[in-house]
């Protein structure tokens, strides 16, 4: 029985890698403003034959916005999300192909914020980049790569298609950037900050196991402590960084200034006040932009004690 299972999930990785192989031969020839059109049509698609992931999205805009906005406003930052998560996934397989050459295309112009950068730098303790699901974080991993101002490593999860999994581990890595996986040593983080490496967290995810709960949209969502806990130990700067979607599917790059850390003598609640911080600093941009942000994912599946047995979705 084992054997047929393992036998199955072998055939459904070669068959979502070849799915994915067919996608990348589509999107090659195509121009960026071409790979940003289909996308677009796609991504109305896809949100047409999504209902699962439309009441998640609209489960999490409801915790969001409540009636500050209405159900249509709702419905057309959802649509807008899709046609935005679409464009980024066909973008990220057209970046496969001459990928140095192409990736200017996306990002016309420097970073906003690498004044900011270079002065935490210059403490010589590395620095977190605090990132979140908007825009094309992937792809702005690869830029900032090429950039060479900063070595980037970023902090995943391994992908359950193990040939997927080594096409993305190739592509995250191709402007010489590292990947971290979840699972890994903390101290290879520490070691990176202390050779002043920048270090990139996705911030707003549901953290299961090993988080802590603080306010997002003003209800408790469990949140990596990771970040706050090597920043209090190591005296390293959290950074916020935004890759925003501009017109015909190019992007900017944003890094806003330093979240500061007020030590209390409570290290527990130093921790909890800086992720909290870091929370409000997605929040924020989130909110002026919320059709940039993947209101799919399920942000707040994992509850507090306090409300065991209480289900969001």
């Amino acid at each position: 029985m084992k054997r047929k299972r393992t036998f199955k999930k072998k055939i459904r990785h070669i068959l979502e890698y070849g799915g994915i192989g067919l996608l990348f031969l589509l999107v090659r020839p195509l121009s960026a403003r071409g790979v940003y059109q289909l996308g677009c049509a796609l991504g109305k698609l896809a949100h047409t034959f999504s209902g699962r992931r439309i009441q998640i999205a609209l489960t999490n805009l409801d915790i969001a916005f409540g009636d500050a906005k209405s159900p249509q406003e709702k419905k057309r930052i959802i649509r807008k999300s899709f046609m935005r998560m679409t464009v980024s996934a066909l973008q990220i397989l057209w970046l496969h192909h001459d990928t140095e050459k192409r990736i200017y295309q996306l990002f016309p112009e420097k970073p906003r914020g690498l004044n900011i950068l270079a002065e935490g730098l210059k403490r010589n303790k590395g620095a977190f980049f605090i990132v979140a699901h908007y825009g094309n974080w992937e792809a702005m991993g690869i830029y900032l790569g090429y950039l060479e101002v900063l070595h980037l490593c970023s902090i995943a999860r391994r992908l359950d298609n193990p040939y997927l999994e080594k096409t993305t581990q190739a592509f995250r890595t191709c402007s010489g950037n590292e990947t971290f996986y979840r699972d890994d040593s903390p101290l290879k983080i520490v070691r990176a900050l202390k050779n002043n490496s920048c270090v990139a967290v996705m911030m707003d995810q549901n953290t299961a196991v090993g988080g802590v709960f603080v306010d997002f949209f003003g209800k408790k969502a469990a949140t990596p402590r990771s970040v706050a806990l090597l920043s209090r130990k190591l005296e390293t700067p959290i950074l916020p960084l935004f890759v925003h979607p501009e017109k015909n599917g190019t992007y900017s790059i944003e890094i806003k200034p330093e979240l500061k850390l007020e030590k209390t003598g409570d290290k527990e609640k130093d921790i909890l006040n800086l992720t909290l911080e870091c929370q409000k600093a997605i929040e924020s941009v989130v909110r002026e932009h919320p059709e940039n942000w993947m209101w799919v994912h399920r942000r707040w599946k994992t509850r507090p004690p306090e409300e065991q047995g209480k289900k969001v979705y």
